[in-house]
């Protein structure tokens, strides 16, 4: 495992392992799982399903039991990917009977205090049919024609919505 990986302690290490030993016993799985330690700000864990590797948060996952639980809830997405497939939804009923067989409550997300992320002011569209107001977070793409799905009319921006551009030095 390269070292940027690895956390600076052997603790959380163990703990993790231990995790996975226990995780494996009650529900084995064929492929071996790798684990990286990442320095993640607000997702406590995550699985990638091809790699049959488990990511965790170096700067979230501060005690035993934050470790145990991020660990378990990772390793049950592995474990239905690996018996069910990608057409396991990721937090489905397979997922959810999985984290009940390792002994955990099927919860999506973490309660852990962590800095989230700054809401981003929304930009707001207009279906020019119905004249409805679509608020989003992120910018739709350019070269695109949207439409209300409500009544099928065309979607524009209100108003300017470029985003500033820097100028470089």
């Amino acid at each position: 495992m390269p070292s940027s990986t690895r956390r600076p302690d052997a603790e959380p290490d163990r703990v993790a392992r231990r995790a996975l030993e226990e995780a494996r016993s009650v529900l084995p799985t064929r492929r071996p799982i790798r684990f990286e330690w990442r320095d993640y700000r607000v997702t406590a864990g995550r699985a990638y399903l091809r790699e049959n590797l488990i990511c965790l948060s170096r700067r979230l996952l501060a005690t035993p039991a934050r470790i145990r639980a991020t660990v378990l809830h990772e390793y049950a997405h592995l474990y239905v990917f690996e018996r069910f497939g990608a057409s396991a939804k990721p937090h489905g009923p397979e997922w959810a009977e999985a984290m009940r067989n390792l002994g955990r409550k099927p919860e999506v997300t973490h309660a852990y205090p962590c800095r989230r992320n700054r809401v981003r002011k929304p930009l707001a569209y207009k279906c020019a049919k119905c004249g409805e107001r679509i608020d989003r977070a992120r910018p739709l793409s350019r070269g695109y024609t949207y439409y209300h799905i409500g009544c099928g009319g065309k979607i524009a921006a209100l108003g300017a919505q470029t985003r500033k551009k820097r100028k470089c030095r």
